[in-house]
């Protein structure tokens, strides 16, 4: 056990608790109501659907592209979700699109472009060419992305649209979407609270209605979290298997992209395992995606929480009486149901955080572009932030101080834990084996207020952990608390295994009614 690291972990949620008056008067007290209802049918049709009605001339391409864009222009000033639209050039898109459609033999069509006409919106750090790249930092505002990352190139490859590039934290080094550059990102079901990070912009879209699915990344938890917070479904596939290339940030340490993964968040589950397989490509075999899953032969594991531990925040009893219904409505329809007996799980803190302090190459908001020799003061900047007269954010230089500072283990406490994330993980992949999964929380509690992330910031080790241990997991929404926000839990399986918690994902929205648009 890592006492340091505890200690900081109790300090934050005793602060939590100090500070709530206060987050609650600076971020409140009024819930934004109500939410403008989805009017127009064509934007409660998933992706795969829309696709085959676009392809048959049910519907026509533009006039899905309309839809889209009406609606994010009429939610966008309640959430601040967006960085830049490319609404016009999306437009002709869709034009050309219909214009192949009207002359191409179908099945050509399905094999060729399988998604054409199909809108979609981009985390900002997922890179569309021409777009910003600014990791939301001042100092690279005026950066564009030269190429398209390659996840978004193979969804555009396959005839998709993207529309615009949503917000992120700076250099997406928060679970609270705020930046200098855009502004905070507010939560379509409640504005006082987070939207999450760093894919709080897509999420905020996707569960406004005003996106269909996008494009995320997830370093520890970002898609999972802000998935979890918006009522959607978000996956986070086997490390390595959907290229991180032309991310922004990224590191040159090959570790890092067993870290980092690319993946889809998505308001329908039927749509995550196309969507994996045009992201990744010539790599998606290694998923056999195109086998048959059978709900039946599925074994589920399941785990409400990390044990009793002062430096984690609770997981809420709403949140635990979701997952037990699940688990319970897998057994009662015959699944083989267990709850997991993992060693290691009191000290996942030290196994997540660790993985990240071995980086070797860790990105760095103080770098300058035009001078690479220039040097901040940390303290100075820490200061600075604090009083909102820094450029960078505090958010941004809290977590850079953390992931620059090499003093949290020793070398002997590093081996240790690094030795426990391998045993942990082959302990899992036992358990699991190629038909099993795990249940548990994506995160504690519900989106939380504004302002309130640091507070509970060790909460995202339940969703860090699978990046330190490279593991896939599908976020699934479960309903609602008494609050009126989403609440869901995560669906881990062993590495490449991924079609079994994206088809327990499909089961559970139709038992439990999946993404709802916020009232």
């Amino acid at each position: 056990m890592n006492i340091p690291l505890r200690i900081v972990g109790i300090l934050l949620r005793v602060l939590n608790v100090l500070l709530l008056p206060l987050v609650k008067f600076v971020g409140g007290s009024k819930r934004r109501t109500p939410f403008p209802e989805i009017r127009n049918e064509m934007l409660q049709v998933p992706a795969v659907d829309l696709a085959e009605r676009i392809r048959n001339k049910e519907l026509r391409s533009e006039d899905v592209v309309r839809a889209y864009i009406q609606r994010i222009r009429e939610v966008n000033p309640l959430i601040n979700a967006v960085v830049e639209e490319r609404f016009a050039a999306a437009l002709e898109e869709a034009k050309k699109a219909d214009e192949l459609i009207a002359s191409a033999q179908t099945i050509w069509l399905i094999k060729t472009y399988p998604l054409l006409g199909v809108p979609f919106t981009v985390k900002e750090s997922c890179a569309l060419k021409g777009a910003p790249l600014t990791g939301g930092s001042l100092p690279r505002r005026s950066v564009k992305a030269s190429v398209d990352g390659e996840a978004v190139a193979n969804l555009r490859a396959s005839g998709c649209i993207p529309l615009l590039v949503s917000n992120t934290p700076e250099y997406c080094l928060s679970w609270e979407s705020y930046n200098h550059v855009t502004g905070r990102t507010l939560n379509p079901y409640d504005s006082r609270r987070t939207a999450g990070g760093s894919s709080g912009g897509e999420g905020a879209l996707i569960g406004a209605g005003a996106s269909l699915f996008g494009v995320g990344s997830d370093v520890a938890g970002s898609i999972r979290v802000p998935s979890l917070f918006n009522g959607i479904f978000g996956h986070k596939p086997t490390a390595d298997v959907i290229s991180i290339k032309d991310h922004f940030p990224n590191s040159t340490d090959p570790k890092f992209r067993n870290l980092l993964t690319v993946g889809p968040m998505s308001r329908y589950a039927k749509d995550l395992p196309t969507l994996v397989h045009v992201m990744a490509g010539d790599r998606a075999s290694k998923l056999r995606l195109d086998e048959t899953v059978y709900t039946r032969d599925i074994r589920i594991h399941y785990l409400e929480d990390f044990g009793f531990n002062l430096a984690l925040p609770s997981v809420d009893e709403e949140i635990k009486i979701a997952m037990f219904r699940a688990v319970q409505y897998f057994k009662d329809h015959g699944l083989h149901t267990e709850r997991a007996d993992l060693e290691h799980v009191g000290e996942v803190l030290e196994i997540a955080l660790c993985k990240l302090q071995a980086l070797e190459d860790v990105p760095d908001i103080f770098e300058n572009r035009e001078n690479p020799k220039e040097k901040h003061s940390l303290l100075l900047e820490l200061g600075k932030a604090m009083i909102g007269k820094s450029q960078f954010t505090l958010a941004g230089v809290v977590f850079n101080i953390l992931f620059n500072t090499k003093y949290l283990f020793s070398r002997e406490e590093q081996q240790h834990y690094l030795k426990l994330a391998d045993d942990l993980k082959q302990q899992i992949i036992d358990t699991l084996g190629t038909d099993g999964v795990l249940f548990l929380p994506s995160y504690p509690t519900a989106a939380p207020r504004h302002y309130q992330s640091f507070g509970y910031v060790t909460g995202v080790t339940y969703s860090m952990l699978f990046n330190a241990l490279g593991l896939p997991g599908t976020q699934v929404p479960l309903g609602f608390n008494k609050q009126g926000l989403p609440i869901g839990i995560q669906v881990v399986a062993a590495p490449y295994q991924d079609r079994l918690g994206m088809c327990i994902a499909r089961e559970l929205e139709a038992a439990f009614g999946g993404w709802r648009a916020p009232q």
